[in-house]
């Protein structure tokens, strides 16, 4: 089964002072390039970056894959404005799943995508990632779900629709933890988050 993925990458970062999707990681990688690179290696097709806020640093970061970058103009609207975007743009690939990722989960990785992958492909229909108690996202969405992620209002992401199927959990070690302050990003680079 055909997964693709969209990367949500507009936000402004407010709380952290600078774009999150431009940090570096330890091995000189920028975030939205590394996440993108996931997908690409976990065997997601097509790859789609929705960017807004800094839209053509973040478009920039991305410009030696074969990604689909959309803008979304509505990005300070909130998250759903960003999946929407980005489920349109995958949805006429013929996709059979949209697979939704961020930037800011330094856990995540193309193993970690390729297991969500497999359970699709094979045992379940909705795939969540599961940490510490709660679940959510990276997740894969098949089409049948993909009016109800373009219908999103709000500055709120795709829970609820998960939540309203039987979705498959995967467990995320380091789940938890995400990149939102100065202090996320310093606990990071000391790899004292793990």
């Amino acid at each position: 089964m055909s997964v693709a993925a969209v990367v949500l990458a507009a936000g402004a970062s407010s709380r952290l002072g600078q774009p999150k999707q431009l940090l570096v990681d330890m091995y000189g990688e920028v975030l939205v390039h590394k996440v993108a690179g996931d997908a690409f290696k976990a065997g997601c097709r097509p790859v789609c970056v929705v960017v807004g806020a800094n839209a053509s640093r973040v478009g920039a970061a991305v410009a030696d894959f074969e990604v689909l970058v959309v803008e979304n103009p509505h990005w300070s609207e909130g998250l759903s404005t960003s999946i929407r975007c980005g489920v349109a743009a995958v949805a006429e690939s013929g996709c059979e799943g949209v697979l939704l990722l961020t930037c800011d989960m330094p856990s995540v990785g193309s193993a970690h995508i390729q297991l969500l992958m497999n359970e699709f492909n094979g045992a379940s229909p909705h795939v969540a990632s599961s940490y510490g108690d709660t679940w959510g996202i990276p997740a894969i969405f098949p089409a049948a779900d993909f009016m109800a992620l373009e219908a999103l209002q709000g500055d709120k992401g795709a829970k609820a629709i998960l939540m309203a199927r039987n979705a498959l959990l995967i467990p995320l070690e380091g789940g938890t933890f995400d990149l939102d302050t100065p202090e996320d990003v310093a606990n990071w680079r000391s790899a004292s988050w793990r």
